[in-house]
């Protein structure tokens, strides 16, 4: 499993693989992908993020399935019309030579590589960070977070479609997938330790 070491990570990503090249280039923007399951703090920490690195801009597709009328009737084909919309803004602004952080829960490698290709059309490096935290502390986040409409939402479709067990269940597959597939797996328990992992990535 590919882990946070000190100030430098190795990005693995197929569109950009290198033994050598560092996670953040030069002069490239990137775009910065944080997975992990519902309630780790993928929001949260992309908004410090960016705060901590102006011009970085934050895509939260679940922010932006809000702005569709009737989004909370529809979550699954709101979020499909609305990653196909994320992905062009994304694009767009990578093209500016900006950073992108994306705060998105996706564990299927073929959704993944979407991004990736659209930071590859820009000319960025596209950067796969799963953060994690163990499932007890998980759990508690999770049942303790802010609600908003969004957040709502997502946990009424978590307790319909099983749970607790649900949510542990992407967090392993995340962690299982991470090797395979070049996600830096990044540990989320101390938030100012897990924004010096992830300032790591940050092309300016």
């Amino acid at each position: 499993m590919t882990l946070f070491l000190g100030h430098h990570i190795i990005l693995t990503s197929r569109y950009h693989r290198h033994p050598e090249v560092s996670a953040s280039l030069p002069g490239v923007p990137t775009l910065l992908h944080l997975n992990g399951a519902s309630g780790v703090g993928k929001s949260t920490l992309a908004r410090e993020h960016a705060a901590a690195h102006p011009g970085t801009l934050v895509c939260d597709i679940d922010d932006l399935r809000s702005w569709v009328s009737g989004w909370e009737d529809d979550f699954v084909g709101t979020g499909e019309a609305v990653r196909q919309t994320a992905l062009a803004l994304m694009t767009a602004y990578l093209r500016t030579g900006r950073d992108v952080v994306l705060p998105q829960l996706i564990v299927t490698p073929s959704q993944v590589a979407r991004f990736e290709a659209a930071a590859a059309e820009a000319g960025a490096t596209y950067a796969g960070v799963v953060l994690d935290v163990a499932p007890d502390v998980l759990l508690d986040r999770l049942h303790h977070r802010t609600e908003t409409p969004v957040t709502a939402v997502i946990s009424r479709i978590i307790e319909e479609r099983g749970g607790d067990p649900l949510v542990l269940e992407g967090r392993q597959q995340l962690l299982d997938l991470a090797p395979d597939h070049g996600w830096t797996v990044v540990d989320a328990t101390d938030r100012e330790t897990a924004l010096a992992a992830l300032a790591a990535f940050a092309s300016r």
